[in-house]
């Protein structure tokens, strides 16, 4: 029997329990979590199909749908787990036990053969504020345990494998295998790029990343699915093939060795790298976490070097919002718990932490930023709210609104960090009316965007914002709009709200919201500064 090693043991302690716990939720959601951890790397389940998981079709938020396969060797019978709608004489569907979740996993159990199986889809939550960097890395992972149901040992392999349908560009990308320290992981990758480009909401740029720990037991092949699929059935292990295309099928496989009812496990991370993440007044954006990990490489590493400590805290966080959620009411706190774990991901997903870029890449140059240590507070992060679910909208005055009970709750500052760039965006001149702009970049101004501002305004405190939003013209914006917003009448809908709702309530909410914010808070400062 192999020996498993310290760290997987933790895992499986860990694993186990977030299963047997409490923290949980079990009713049935439209749509389930995977690989949620930015606008560009959000992958779902839907609801109807997670029930029969070794046939379910993983979807991208906006519909397309995405390859994303796990596959289990018994014994030599090799079944699927996950992702595999296509007949296989060679491979069996697993039984489907149970769906549940919480606030940063989803969580599946299987049955194939004397074997049971767990997959746990996980894509940490740190909303703290030492956390920011590790938040912004756009990984998520994906762990598959193996245990027996009788006790007696059996040979467990794992196969795991995505293509170019998460690349959004078909066989425009390349695909190349790469390891690095003790990682291994497999990069799409259009070296002819068109940076800030989008088709139906998915990025057509960057790099789409799976990854795993390397190992004598481990494998990782390229090819056409049957090849793969075939090969894994028939050996249990994969080819080690270099020499890939961009439209074969990307698998890592793990051999876990003999099993017995003590479970072992593998984890694998998946991951959409964006040097260019975000194109801002002009100037070049990227990901938060590049400043301490400016390489694929050096975040794979990390990503996987880190799960055990991100399992860890994702224990403790999910516990404490389940308990805290369900506090709230001793008639319907489980209720109200079930809704908010499944909000988590969703709302954090959502959203880019971004740093301006110290040199865009020129002709293939490895794009640089400036080393911004996590404690460097005049050095913050940009926020950037994606509508996903949505029209795609960045930074949309409502929905940041719609926000706020999470981050309330969480971390106040993620609400400065999306007014930020709003604030900035109307500073450059680039929305020149006397009311706020409805987003970042559509321009449309409606009532309830201006409400949300004017809300934002009163609520936070003024030595919170930098002193150029404090100035007179600052203050004068704010009360032209706390004038017009006065005698908008509460049941007044704009004519969007009536397209969409024909009894919309947002509008006289906010409005009421508004009438109950003392006038003399919106005063953002008494005192001349400035102005630029």
């Amino acid at each position: 029997m192999r020996r498993r090693g310290l760290c997987g043991t933790l895992a499986t302690l860990l694993l186990a329990t977030i299963l047997v716990g409490t923290d949980a939720g079990s009713v049935s959601l439209p749509s389930y979590p995977l690989a949620v951890k930015s606008p560009y790397l959000s992958t779902w389940v839907p609801g109807n199909q997670i029930t029969d998981a070794a046939t379910a079709q993983p979807e991208f938020w906006a519909g397309q749908l995405l390859t994303w396969s796990v596959l289990a060797r018994v014994d030599g019978t090799t079944y699927s787990l996950f992702g595999f709608p296509d007949s296989n004489k060679h491979i069996t569907a697993a039984k489907t036990n149970d769906v549940t979740y919480t606030s940063s996993h989803t969580l599946v159990q299987l049955s194939a053969g004397t074997a049971n199986f767990t997959l746990d889809f996980f894509s940490p939550v740190l909303p703290g504020t030492g956390d920011y960097l590790e938040q912004s890395l756009p990984y998520s992972y994906l762990t598959a345990s193996a245990g027996s149901t009788n006790g007696k040992n059996l040979r467990v392999q794992i196969l795991s494998a995505i293509d170019q349908t998460w690349t959004a560009q078909g066989r425009a990308a390349n695909l190349n295998y790469t390891s690095s320290d003790s990682a291994g992981f497999f990069r799409y990758h259009n070296p002819n790029e068109v940076p800030f480009t989008e088709s139906s909401d998915m990025a057509t740029y960057g790099s789409v990343v799976f990854a795993t720990d390397t190992g004598l037991d481990f494998g990782h092949a390229c090819g056409s699915p049957s090849n793969v699929y075939d090969t894994f059935a028939s050996n249990g292990s994969l080819s080690s093939s270099t020499a890939c295309s961009g439209d074969d099928l990307a698998a890592l496989s793990k051999d876990l060795g003999f099993v017995g009812s003590s479970p072992s496990n593998v984890t694998f991370a998946v991951g959409f790298d964006r040097e260019q993440a975000v194109n801002y007044l002009g100037r070049t954006q990227t990901g938060y976490y590049r400043s301490k990990w400016p390489t694929i490489a050096a975040a794979v590493s990390f990503v996987l070097q880190n799960y055990q400590r991100a399992l860890a805290i994702s224990s403790t966080f999910d516990s404490d919002v389940r308990s805290k959620a369900q506090a709230v009411s001793s008639d319907f706190g489980s209720q109200y718990a079930d809704i908010v774990e499944a909000s988590v991901r969703q709302t954090f997903g959502a959203l880019e932490l971004t740093v301006c870029a110290s040199e865009v890449p020129q002709g293939g140059v490895a794009l640089r930023v400036s080393q911004v240590p996590a404690n460097d507070l005049p050095a913050t992060p940009y926020a950037f709210l994606k509508e996903i679910s949505s029209d795609g909208n960045v930074n949309t005055m409502d929905v940041i609104f719609q926000t706020w009970p999470i981050f309330i709750s969480l971390n106040p500052t993620y609400i400065r960090y999306m007014l930020q760039p709003i604030l900035d965006y109307l500073e450059a001149g680039r929305w020149p009316r006397p009311w706020v702009i409805h987003d970042i970049g559509s321009g449309t101004c409606l009532s309830r965007e201006r409400l949300c501002y004017t809300i934002y305004l009163s609520c936070l405190p003024a030595p919170s914002l930098p002193q150029r939003y404090r100035s007179r013209r600052w203050k004068r914006r704010a009360n032209a709009t706390l004038r017009d917003l006065l005698s908008v009448h509460p049941d007044v809908c704009v004519p969007e709200i009536q397209r969409r709702h024909l009894l919309g309530s947002k509008l006289p909410i906010l409005t009421a919201r508004l009438r109950r914010v003392p006038r003399h808070a919106l005063a953002l400062s008494s005192q001349p500064t400035h102005q630029r």
